[in-house]
């Protein structure tokens, strides 16, 4: 098994065998055991009846023609229609049924790579586009919906009634039947050529698609930044370039599908030509023993029959091809191993009172790029911390190894004691409450976003969430109040009111831990003032990490710690960092100077 890979780590694909993808496929459809066996019987008894309406024609034309007996002609009649009918309801039986597995063989599959998804690392996430994510969550599980639910048992269906032909006419002419079977061999060189070059021209119309999609929500999602730069003919020609590549690949595709298709028609008209040919000699005397019309018909029909599961199962390739280059990439993500996981003995973090300890830790993103060297920091139940310094300096390096988002490479995080590693994912971050700079909200309305973080949350207590953090007014002025719909990631709110939704929404949850992450950044001074209150009751009686883009807000934290270059350079309080003029004093004097000037200016 290889891997193709061009930098996005979506787009790494692993090469698998053709018999491994079917059996993985295959393996979601065949746990609907019932269904399953349903199918079977109806495959079997379409076979059946298939089989017989050849027998009964010419059972018609060599007997009851020859016997002149109308009533025997007129029951041979009504058995070749009532054996039609029988096919017909047969097929139809396969065809729902097919349909029935497929879908929840699909609904299966796509759930099945949505819940890993969500157990996937961080890392991950940092080095895959959404798009290409998306991608493979729509176009290519549609790719293997088509075979799902397109007919796979049915076209499997297909070689039972060609081996069932080519057995049955063995008992009616032994020379004629060599002369079908003969073309088999012409059929699989050609089927093994249109495999290796179908396959390849099918992954390239899977990476091109994944492209598109990828620029999409690239484009929908950034559209603001777009407009402000007037960029948007820019944006169309980017991905017209990206179109055009994906109609190029697929016309290459359809050119491989073109060739072969009117081949495999072709050798099955030789099939007919040698019948006839062979056929028609010995009926006129001329070569071999006589044979009779009915027989000359039989496997004329017999020809039909073979031919045409050969053509199903080779148009079907076509769809096999596409959803075989699909699956490579659904299961390359299934197959993918989180860089975070659970240790087998990893238990429950119990409550805890918030004591949070950074020992000699080490971390980098990338190898050789040290982020964090021999980085030390303890912190004490209640205290709130803040953390400033320069952009890269390590600040949101650290809540996220404290999250473990990602593994430190040496040293350790301990909180009351316990080794992060030791306990699950899940209990970690239960007690830990994060508030980003870039508040995502989901679709939804501000009620359950608020809500988000403890479902069986009351409307009492969403209310008083609110309105501790100084957000009720504001929120109950708006379109419906707490009612709102705050549409895709919260577009429908301003920065500002999404970002005290953030707020409401880590008090409800009501951590023991609570870490802001540029918090204020998105609210104006003015609403800053506001909810200052607010921000006291949020940080109150719980250990808290704070990352400053502003500094004002940070003034009264228990104390600061300054970051240079992944290594704490200055600690303490507001007023001794002040007094040292360090680094804090810097920066302090850098940003507050200008505001006050800009203040005195407006004035």
């Amino acid at each position: 098994m290889s891997a193709h890979y061009d930098g996005d780590e979506t787009e790494r694909t692993h090469t698998y065998n053709d018999s491994v993808l079917l059996r993985r496929i295959v393996g979601y459809l065949i746990i609907y055991r019932r269904l399953l066996v349903l199918l079977i019987v109806l495959v079997f008894a379409n076979i059946l009846f298939s089989i017989v309406s050849p027998f009964v024609l010419m059972h018609a034309i060599d007997v009851d023609f020859d016997s002149g007996n109308l009533d025997a002609l007129l029951i041979t009649a009504l058995i070749f229609v009532a054996l039609q009918i029988m096919t017909w309801l047969a097929r139809y039986g396969q065809g729902y049924i097919t349909a029935l597995m497929g879908q929840r063989g699909v609904f299966r599959l796509r759930q099945d790579l949505f819940q890993h998804l969500q157990i996937m690392s961080q890392d991950y996430y940092d080095k895959s586009s959404s798009g290409s994510i998306i991608s493979r969550l729509t176009n290519d599980i549609d790719r293997i919906s088509e075979l799902m639910t397109g007919g796979l048992f049915e076209t499997f269906a297909q070689f039972f009634i060609v081996f069932a032909v080519g057995t049955v006419i063995f008992t009616v002419d032994v020379q004629l039947s060599l002369v079908l079977l003969i073309i088999i061999p012409i059929l699989a060189i050609s089927t093994h050529i249109f495999r290796q070059k179908s396959r390849s021209a099918y992954r390239r119309t899977r990476k091109t698609i994944s492209k598109v999609t990828a620029n999409l929500a690239e484009s929908i999602y950034g559209a603001k930044v777009t407009k402000s730069f007037a960029r948007e003919r820019e944006s169309v020609v980017r991905f017209q370039a990206l179109n055009e590549a994906d109609v190029q690949s697929n016309v290459d595709a359809a050119k491989v599908t073109s060739v072969f298709f009117p081949v495999i028609r072709f050798i099955g008209g030789i099939g007919v030509f040698l019948i006839l040919w062979i056929g028609g000699m010995r009926m006129l005397g001329m070569f071999g023993e006589p044979l009779t019309v009915g027989e000359l018909l039989f496997f004329i029909q017999m020809n039909t029959l073979f031919f045409r599961p050969i053509i199903i199962i080779t148009s079907f390739y076509n769809t096999v091809q596409s959803a075989f280059a699909g699956s490579e990439r659904v299961f390359t993500i299934l197959d993918s191993t989180p860089a975070i996981i659970d240790r087998p003995d990893a238990i429950e973090i119990p409550d805890i009172q918030g004591h949070i300890r950074f020992d000699n830790v080490t971390f980098s993103y990338v190898e050789g790029t040290i982020i964090l060297e021999d980085f030390s920091l303890e912190i004490q139940p209640g205290e709130t911390i803040a953390l400033v310094g320069d952009t890269g300096a390590g600040k949101t390096t650290i809540v996220s190894l404290l999250n473990r988002f990602y593994d430190v490479q040496e040293g350790s995080i301990k909180i009351d004691d316990i080794d992060i590693r030791s306990v699950t994912q899940e209990s970690l971050r239960s007690r830990i409450g994060l508030v980003l700079q870039d508040s995502f909200l989901f679709s939804g309305t501000v009620k359950e976003n608020i809500r988000y973080g403890r479902p069986d949350a009351t409307d009492e207590e969403v209310i008083i969430a609110t309105e501790t953090i100084g957000a009720r007014r504001l929120i109950e002025n708006l379109e419906n109040g707490f009612e709102t719909n705050v549409g895709e990631r919260g577009g429908r709110l301003s920065e500002g009111e999404r970002q005290l939704v953030s707020f409401a929404r880590a008090l409800l949850a009501d951590p023991r831990i609570l870490v802001l992450d540029e918090a204020t950044s998105s609210i104006d001074i003015y609403t800053e003032h506001t909810i200052q209150k607010g921000m006291r009751a949020l940080l109150r009686e719980r250990t808290s990490i704070v990352i400053a883009h502003r500094l004002s807000t940070i003034v009264n934290a228990d104390r600061i710690v300054v970051l240079e270059n992944g290594k704490i350079v200055e600690m303490g309080k507001h007023a001794d960092l002040m007094a040292r003029k360090g680094k804090y004093y810097s920066l302090y004097e850098l940003q507050i100077r200008p505001r006050a000037l800009q203040v005195s200016v407006d004035t």
